[in-house]
């Protein structure tokens, strides 16, 4: 991930915390915690009952005081999942497993126990719907699958910059990317490579909820961006300057279609 500290950590509120699961949020393009605007549901699995809501506190930690005891401590592996979603369109979608994992992996950062919480910290990847933050780079594109046009929803796209740094986003269901990046220490920068992982099963898999599955969105096979859709060579991002957005396309498309085709490596 580009982002692996925050600017300011949750501190546990005055009132009563519950003993159990929490999560707290973190936005991957800034550091920053993500204290408003987000809802968390409990879902059942495969029946999609709601269970419970999150309780926020003001420091932005989502904890579960209602929950029944039968879904606070389940026997089974996996039984539900925890429906993540920005009302202000800042942040993808995403489901976790319920109970959590039992470490972190995918877009979950850390987790630590305080007082009997276990406290797990997630980060969130930009929609394309989200106004750009002061200061960044932003890199746009649409992804589709090449042989049939097909967006290529919820892909996982790594960008590592001329810096090494690492940044990462995610394609919505309508195959639409945005990233934004920290500006690198001095003036414009090459993109030294470009990674991407799709696969059409999740999907499907995903079209329930609305969101992918963290675990799932973590473990997808890589694919090839393509620099032309009449050749097999991988597409390499040009400049990122911070007064224009970088547009993610293949080449050899009409000009109305500028998007960046993805195949089967």
């Amino acid at each position: 991930m580009a982002v692996t500290t925050t600017r300011r950590e949750p501190t546990l509120e005055r009132l009563r915390l519950p003993v159990g699961e929490a999560l707290v949020f973190i936005d991957l393009a800034t550091g920053d915690l993500v204290t408003t605007g987000l809802r968390c549901c409990l879902v059942q699995r495969g029946g999609g009952r709601l269970l419970g809501r999150s309780v926020v506190t003001p420091s932005g930690l989502h904890v579960w005081p209602d929950l029944p005891e039968r879904w606070r401590r389940p026997e089974e592996a996996v039984c539900a999942d925890v429906l993540v979603r920005d009302e202000l369109q800042r942040f993808q979608p995403v489901s976790l497993p319920w109970p959590l994992p039992a470490r972190p992996v995918g877009q979950i950062l850390s987790d630590r126990v305080l007082d009997g919480l276990r406290l797990m910290r997630v980060g969130l990847l930009s929609a394309p719907t989200r106004r750009p933050p002061p200061g960044v780079f932003s890199v746009y594109g649409l992804l589709t699958w090449q042989g049939d046009g097909e967006p290529a929803a919820w892909a996982r796209v790594c960008l590592i910059d001329g810096e090494g740094r690492v940044h990462e986003g995610a394609s919505d269901a309508e195959g639409r990317l945005a990233l934004h990046l920290a500006p690198p220490r001095q003036g414009s920068v090459g993109a030294a490579a470009l990674r991407v992982f799709a696969d059409r099963a999740l999907d499907a898999a995903s079209m329930g909820l609305g969101a992918p599955d963290m675990l799932a969105f973590a473990d997808q096979r890589a694919v090839v961006a393509l620099a032309n859709v009449e050749e097999k060579t991988a597409f390499v991002p040009g400049a990122m300057a911070a007064h224009e957005p970088l547009i993610l396309a293949s080449q050899g498309l009409p000009p109305a279609h500028r998007e960046l085709r993805l195949a089967p490596v």
